[in-house]
């Protein structure tokens, strides 16, 4: 016997409002499910690409390529502080000057020149004199350093000691390169100082020795950059000046001595002669006297014997 079982229309609505609720919770689960593993797939990633920042195997990631760049990236250095403005007062001016002058007595003006130094409390930095036949001194060069703010006045008080020949002076502004050269020494100073930061946490022989490499040649660099530092803020802090003192070419009493004329004249004339005669005679009393003695040594007992000789005849 066959048992036909019908479903209401209520009862199929039901059924179906059943399916659409299971079929939901179901795609509701399978999507909080993949999202869970996407999320965790992504932190597990991103964990695994992060390092330490003092971790070491930065710094020996490429021991070959070591910049600035890359030693920001693998240490853990503070941050620097930016570069103040950089600026100067006034203008860096390298001042020098040359004062040739004339004096009968060069020793004398070469004290004057020192006393110009020691009025402006400055320096002597180099002296040469040349001397004549009686141990005078015939000509003097002097180089001299004055603060440069007393430079202008320090070549005109030069200039009064004697007869001014020649004078000359330039200035030369070296304001950008001061700038320049101080800016480059501040950051080659925090690249060294990075190089040793870097060079403090290698590990491997291989590591340390690229990164000495590299700092012995920064070092070398900021040296060179200390020196030209020290050396532009001597020349703008203190001038130079060269002095040169010479006698002049002509002396004036000889001038007048072979201008004289008339009865002091003839006076000077005849006694020069007279002077130059007596030398003369002495000179040639001198030459004869080692002869006539030698003629007296051989005369005397010569004369002795022929008479001896003769009396013995007779």
């Amino acid at each position: 016997m066959t048992t036909t079982s019908r479903k209401t229309p209520r009862a199929r609505f039901l059924l179906a409002l059943a399916a659409v609720a299971t079929v939901a919770a179901t795609a509701g689960c399978s999507g909080s499910g993949s999202d869970s593993d996407s999320t965790g797939g992504a932190t597990t990633s991103d964990e695994s690409l992060v390092e330490p920042a003092g971790d070491s195997k930065a710094v020996g990631a490429d021991p070959g390529m070591v910049d600035d760049g890359a030693l920001d990236a693998a240490g853990s250095l503070p941050e620097s502080e930016p570069d103040k403005q950089l600026e100067i007062e006034g203008a860096a001016v390298i001042s020098t000057g040359t004062v040739s002058l004339e004096a009968k007595d060069v020793g004398d003006a070469r004290i004057e020149v020192r006393k110009i130094i020691d009025k402006y409390r400055g320096t002597l930095a180099e002296q040469e004199t040349s001397t004549g036949d009686k141990g005078e001194v015939t000509s003097a060069r002097l180089v001299v350093r004055v603060p440069s703010d007393r430079f202008a006045d320090a070549m005109l008080d030069l200039e009064g000691i004697a007869t001014l020949v020649n004078s000359d002076s330039s200035g030369q502004d070296v304001s950008t390169e001061v700038v320049d050269v101080e800016a480059r020494v501040r950051a080659q100073r925090k690249s060294v100082s990075r190089i040793e930061a870097l060079l403090a946490r290698a590990e491997s022989l291989e590591q340390i020795v690229t990164i000495e490499s590299q700092l012995s040649s920064r070092q070398a660099e900021l040296d060179a950059l200390l020196a030209r530092q020290t050396y532009l803020a001597d020349q703008t802090s203190q001038s130079t000046i060269s002095v040169y003192i010479e006698q002049p070419h002509g002396d004036v009493d000889d001038e007048e001595e072979e201008t004289a004329d008339g009865f002091l004249g003839g006076l000077q004339d005849g006694w020069d002669s007279f002077v130059s005669g007596f030398g003369a005679v002495l000179t040639v009393v001198g030459f004869s006297l080692p002869w006539l003695a030698l003629l007296l040594l051989i005369g005397i007992p010569a004369r002795v014997l022929l008479k001896r000789r003769g009396g013995a005849t007779a």
